[in-house]
């Protein structure tokens, strides 16, 4: 026999009280007393009577038999047959509630026909069996229950993902699509629209090629673009300068004075600048070639008003010179110190020479910081990030450069890297100068040492250059 817990115990306390209705119940038993045998009448029996101060519940409110349990059979004798029977019997199945006050009469409990009674339960049993948990003794709800067998957490299907962790690759796709466009295809529309937009000429020679690579870069000071408008007619070099990266991987950058007494092919010795302006920048090529012994390889031209255009692009540039200046001729107004410049400043610094007291000298070490300071602008993370800015410095440089037929884009980014490098190893500056103001069949002239600086060239070939080398002793 299962006992059972507490919890499932009826409660009567809970159990209604039926008002009566005398009224009522003596009209019920006048109605069916005609038909009732005066031998089964309530006053007549001995245990209806003894319970006939209250009234019997309905079925419904009747506590449930325990099915789960098969009840012990008590037998009594009855007092008057002396059969069996039970204390289930003693009214026509109902059951009545005691007053309170009131004295219980002795029940037995029925034995249930084998129809009604409850099946007997096979236990559940998993197949990773586990020791049984029991409740804790403090509770009195769970006092004399143990449960037999539970599922174990093993077996239960694990739960599924939610819809926000199934868009999680989709969204990573979009990240990584993203990642692809600016990485990836903004620099290729940069590098497309640069190479659609830039100037070629013909200006490399057909000399042998030598060990390295070379880079000539002149700046024009033709007026044509309206940047300048002193009058002066014509075009000339301004600026001369040589970036070579050896095959040992040294980079050097040697800036040439434009005054320098050279010797011009089929022109005869002359200023290095005139060379342009006899034969443009093929003729200029051919004698930079015969003073260095070097082959260009890349040709890249820029006016005055693309350095003012490049300069603005940036949002300007810091410049810095340790004197005042004040020059009618390049129209620079200058306070010792440094100051970020826009275009035009910028330009009128790079040209000035009659207020220096190094004149050509001091005009090609301006000149290398202009375009240091705009290299180091251009390639910093504050304008590569910025979408607009790279795309207006694109356009502004790819207006204002001329390049040789054979360079593209690239080669112009190699001349930027190349020009960054040999700033970081200090191997710039200009040949050696044995005299600043030699008079010759030119006028006042720059001269080399040797004339030519032969050795001073031969090691910028090899790539045995060092910082000495640009030490200038005149």
């Amino acid at each position: 026999m299962t006992t059972q817990p507490p919890s499932f115990s009826p409660d009567p306390s809970r159990k209604r009280q039926r008002p009566r209705n005398p009224s009522l119940e003596q009209q019920k038993e006048e109605d069916f007393s005609p038909s009732i045998p005066h031998s089964l009448k309530e006053s007549d029996s001995p245990i209806n009577s003894e319970l006939s101060d209250h009234q019997t519940l309905p079925p419904s409110f009747s506590p449930r038999v325990d099915r789960r349990a098969v009840p012990e059979r008590r037998s009594i004798r009855h007092q008057d047959t002396g059969t069996p029977t039970s204390d289930h019997c003693e009214s026509s199945g109902s059951r009545s509630t005691p007053l309170p006050g009131q004295e219980v009469p002795h029940r037995v409990q029925a034995t249930m026909p084998p129809s009604f009674q409850p099946a007997r339960r096979t236990p559940l049993t998993s197949p990773h069996p586990h020791p049984a948990r029991s409740a804790p003794a403090s509770s009195p709800r769970f006092s004399g229950f143990t449960p037999t067998n539970r599922v174990s957490p093993s077996t239960v299907p694990a739960r599924s993902p939610g819809r926000k962790r199934r868009r999680w690759p989709g969204f990573l796709v979009g990240v990584l699509v993203t990642a692809i466009l600016i990485f990836v295809g903004w620099p290729a529309f940069l590098i497309w629209d640069a190479n659609a937009h830039l100037e070629r000429v013909s200006a490399l020679s057909a000399a042998p090629d030598t060990p390295g690579t070379t880079w000539l870069l002149a700046g024009s000071d033709s007026r044509a673009d309206g940047a300048v408008s002193d009058g002066a007619e014509g075009q000339r070099s301004d600026s001369i300068v040589l970036i070579h990266q050896a095959p040992n991987g040294q980079t050097s950058m040697v800036s040439i004075p434009r005054d320098t007494y050279v010797e011009i092919p089929e022109y005869g010795w002359s200023k290095i600048n005139a060379a342009y302006s006899y034969g443009g920048p093929e003729l200029l090529v051919q004698t930079v070639e015969k003073l260095t012994t070097l082959t260009v390889d890349h040709y890249v031209e820029i006016g005055m008003g693309g350095v003012a255009h490049i300069v603005d692009s940036l949002g300007g540039i810091e410049l810095c010179m340790d004197m005042d200046v004040s020059d009618e001729y390049s129209q620079l107004n200058w306070t010792a110190g440094c100051h970020v410049s826009d275009g035009t400043t910028a330009l009128a610094f790079s040209r000035m020479r009659y207020a220096d007291p190094l004149g050509d000298i001091g005009r090609t070490q301006r000149q290398r910081q202009v375009i240091s300071q705009t290299v180091a602008t251009a390639l910093s993370p504050s304008t590569l990030v910025h979408p607009g800015r790279t795309l207006s410095l694109e356009r502004a440089g790819s207006s204002a450069i001329t390049v040789d037929k054979n360079a593209s884009v690239l080669d112009v980014a190699r001349l930027l890297l190349a020009f960054k490098k040999a700033q970081k190893d200090q191997l710039v500056g200009a040949p050696p100068i044995a005299s600043l103001n030699e008079q010759t069949a030119a006028g006042s002239s720059v001269l080399l040492v040797d004339t030519t600086a032969p050795r001073f060239f031969s090691a910028m070939r090899t790539g045995t250059l060092t910082a000495e080398d640009f030490i200038q002793k005149f």
